[in-house]
């Protein structure tokens, strides 16, 4: 028996509907609290070529998540994140039309992940 990530399922064309096959490969922010139970804040920013292309403030409920679409040009962006006023990490992201690029901003444990990609 072949077992199947969910990923693998989102990208199989005769499992996914076109309005999620079109938000997957138009999604270029994911951000997700994975806390089950405890809220956070998280403060983003996005840069490229020293110049600051969104700036947002989110407060997730527990195991909630978000997305934007077609925010940003395809490309590679300087990710900069903190929660709850904690200390800052900074990524380097690529950005296109492809799941596998696209920024994913993670609260894990209160801490936050930054990669590139939906997992």
């Amino acid at each position: 028996m072949v077992r199947l990530s969910p990923s693998d399922l989102l990208r199989t064309s005769s499992t996914t509907d076109d309005s999620t096959r079109w938000r997957l490969e138009s999604e270029d922010l994911h951000v997700r609290n994975h806390d089950p139970e405890t809220a956070h804040d998280v403060r983003l920013t996005i840069r490229r070529d020293d110049e600051r292309r969104h700036h947002a403030e989110y407060h997730l409920l527990p195991d909630q998540s978000g997305s934007s679409v077609n925010l940003l040009q395809p490309g590679a962006y300087a990710v900069t994140a903190a929660v709850d006023d904690g200390e800052t990490e900074t990524a380097t992201v690529c950005v296109s039309d492809e799941p596998e690029q696209t920024i994913v901003v993670e609260v894990i444990n209160g801490s936050v992940r930054i990669s590139e990609g939906i997992h």
